[in-house]
């Protein structure tokens, strides 16, 4: 019966004389199996294909510790530090109304407080309407006094814009009820604040 040489094609008329051929011009031992020669194209493929897998995981992960690292900062910088850019993406949406009496006058509370160009606080005003922004890409309690830093302004028990309580009474009160905490109050939607100033 014949058979053919795998390597050079050549046809011999039984296994044995093949056996004697491939030791003679192949050097292949017939008890042994022949070895399979070292692929180098497909070792470099294989390469390529896992140096791509770890840069994407890599990529991934340091993608994944920003959002982290932004989330943090979300939560806990000061609100004259964030820009939230725009009212894209907000996960928190609230407006609290702010009215501040000074000797039976209402104060003007200006428009843009917090925002310039390029830059929107979490905590702004868009028109001089008394309406405070509370607007965040996470969800947070902001209190008053953040939205006074904002403003540049002074607010805590003891003083509200220049006027003190050494030279006048200050009450604050939010939905029509006294409350003690002043610039430490978190601002609720729909939150009617009033703070009052009266000289002596």
């Amino acid at each position: 019966m014949k058979t053919t040489c795998d390597i050079c094609n050549r046809t011999f008329k039984n296994e044995e004389s093949l056996a004697m051929h491939n030791q003679a011009k192949h050097n292949i031992n017939p008890q042994s199996t022949p070895s399979k020669s070292f692929n180098f194209k497909k070792t470099r493929n294989w390469a390529i294909v896992i140096i791509t897998l770890v840069v994407i995981i890599y990529l991934i992960s340091l993608s994944f510790s920003a959002m982290n690292k932004e989330s943090q900062l979300c939560k806990t910088a000061p609100a004259t530090e964030i820009n939230i850019g725009g009212h894209q993406n907000v996960q928190l949406h609230k407006h609290a109304e702010l009215t501040i009496n000074i000797n039976g006058v209402q104060y003007n509370i200006p428009a843009n407080i917090g925002i310039a160009p390029n830059v929107m606080r979490p905590l702004h005003t868009h028109d001089p309407d008394n309406k405070v922004h509370i607007e965040g890409l996470c969800p947070r309690d902001w209190k008053l006094g953040e939205f006074f830093q904002v403003w540049s302004k002074e607010f805590s028990q003891n003083q509200i814009l220049d006027y003190t309580t050494s030279n006048g009474t200050l009450s604050f009160s939010v939905n029509g009820v006294p409350n003690a905490e002043f610039n430490n109050y978190v601002m609720h939607d729909d939150d009617k604040i009033v703070i009052e100033y009266k000289s002596n």
